[in-house]
């Protein structure tokens, strides 16, 4: 075979087939065949060069554009630890400052473990250097204790528990539980009502030295759980949460 022929005129060979991938002669045909295909399998916005590179910024080194952006991605399994700014990730997740829940808002969780980050409302002191936010929130550097512990709204001048100062304690109290009496001179009429309660009488039998019949004593108690659920507190109804 001839090296390097110089060839003149308008030489033909034959069309190679689409997918050939030799070192046959690619003739017109075959390269115009190749661009059809290109352009047919682009979006209409896309099928030219022009449009290429105005897609891809008309950047001449957009390959290496692209790795220099794919090497300063997040590492997935670092978990977050390589989160440049924290404080501004945080905000724009909505949990930073100025968020639904701001720093020392008491939380109800479901479970025995607070989440990374939260603390037991246990009572427990706290640093100021590790938890500065929250020191503003509980200048004392101390949780309250919320443990078996319901929260109530701050009166703020309303009077409707007045006297109160916010983070304030208060025991457990009931409203004033009233009933009465009555009876006759010689006891056959005794009656009661409200918490009071009438027992058996005693049996023995006392004469009146003035009036000349006889009388009995009875026993009276005073029992709430006669009409109410009783126990050692006084509570409503409830869900046990863990305050974080």
């Amino acid at each position: 075979p001839k090296e390097s022929p110089a060839l003149t005129g308008r030489p033909t060979a034959p069309t190679a087939e689409g997918k050939d991938s030799s070192t046959q002669i690619a003739n017109t045909a075959f390269v115009q065949a190749a661009i059809a295909a290109l352009v047919g399998s682009s979006p209409e916005a896309l099928d030219t060069l022009n449009e290429l590179a105005a897609a891809l910024g008309n950047d001449p080194n957009f390959a290496t554009t692209v790795t220099n952006s794919l090497a300063g991605k997040m590492d997935k399994s670092a978990n977050g630890s390589d989160i440049e700014n924290v404080s501004v990730f945080l905000q724009n997740l909505g949990l930073g400052e100025g968020s639904a829940l701001p720093v020392g808002v008491p939380v109800p969780w479901p479970s025995t473990t607070p989440p990374t980050g939260w603390l037991k409302c246990n009572g427990a002191a706290f640093s100021a250097e590790e938890y500065p936010e929250l020191a503003k929130a509980y200048p004392t550097k101390k949780l309250p204790d919320l443990r078996g512990e319901f929260i109530r709204g701050w009166d703020d001048g309303r009077d409707v528990d007045s006297g109160r100062a916010l983070l304030s304690e208060q025991l457990d109290a009931m409203q004033n539980v009233t009933g009465s009496l009555s009876d006759n001179t010689m006891g056959s009429s005794l009656s009661a009502s409200g918490v009071f309660n009438i027992g058996s009488s005693s049996g023995v039998k006392y004469a009146a030295t003035s009036a000349g019949s006889a009388f009995s004593f009875y026993s009276i108690t005073l029992d709430l759980s006669r009409s109410a659920r009783t126990s050692a507190e006084t509570r409503p109804r409830n869900i046990a949460f863990n305050y974080i």
